[in-house]
């Protein structure tokens, strides 16, 4: 198992036990403790928050995601699945009984990865290649496995009983490294169309930068407070 995979494992275990947790402990732990299913795009999943203070709440939470992103780019259809897994772990302050901001780290396990479907000639790096000398385009959009976090939100996590949250926000990812490989071609030089596709890599990073930097969190979930 690699290291990111142990980090996505522990997360998640993490989290199931301190839902158990939350869900075994005393009606006298009344408004001090919540549970939430959410979706959105940190994926479909789950999240405990523990109340410190009745303005200071830890929160954390695990998601799965099955999104497909088709886009376009220098005439290449790009095929972007985005990464299966998400877990967050942060702290929210409460300017009120329902606003509230907050911060923390985001986890990602494993990065996007890319198919690339040619359907004629295309520019590469500045040389024209068929689909066939090219073969099956594929590529990996990666970036650090942990992310810093700010958000803004409504709903409190740990008031008792069933309600709604929100949040919105944004994580920022770092400088992303985009890598392009093609596969299964007809093209003789192969170091050649390696060289084009790093150019190709380096062209695509500078064109979706902004996009790459920053993962956007819009979350909507429903939460039940125990006590």
């Amino acid at each position: 198992m690699t290291p990111r995979a142990r980090l996505g494992c522990a997360a998640l275990v993490a989290t199931i036990a301190a839902t158990v947790f939350a869900a075994t402990t005393p009606a006298s732990a009344a408004g001090q403790l919540g549970v939430a299913a959410r979706a959105g795009t940190l994926g479909i999943g789950g999240e405990v928050a523990l109340a410190f203070t009745d303005r200071i709440v830890v929160r954390g939470g695990a998601g799965r995601t099955s999104y497909l992103v088709t886009t376009t780019f220098d005439g290449v259809r790009m095929e972007v699945d985005l990464p299966e897994s998400w877990y967050n772990a942060g702290l929210d302050l409460y300017l009120n009984g329902v606003f509230r901001i907050g911060g923390g780290v985001l986890f990602k396990p494993d990065d996007a990865s890319m198919v690339g479907r040619l359907e004629g000639s295309v520019d590469i790096g500045g040389q024209t290649f068929t689909p066939q000398e090219v073969g099956t385009l594929t590529g990996t959009i990666v970036s650090k496995d942990r992310a810093p976090y700010v958000l803004v939100g409504l709903g409190k996590h740990t008031a008792a009983g069933f309600g709604l949250s929100l949040d919105i926000g944004a994580a920022f990812t770092g400088e992303p490294r985009v890598t392009l490989e093609a596969e299964g071609g007809t093209y003789p030089d192969q170091a050649e169309l390696d060289s084009r596709l790093d150019q190709e890599a380096m062209d695509f990073e500078g064109d979706m930068k902004t996009y790459l930097k920053i993962w956007p969190i819009v979350s909507l979930g429903l939460r039940l407070g125990i006590g």
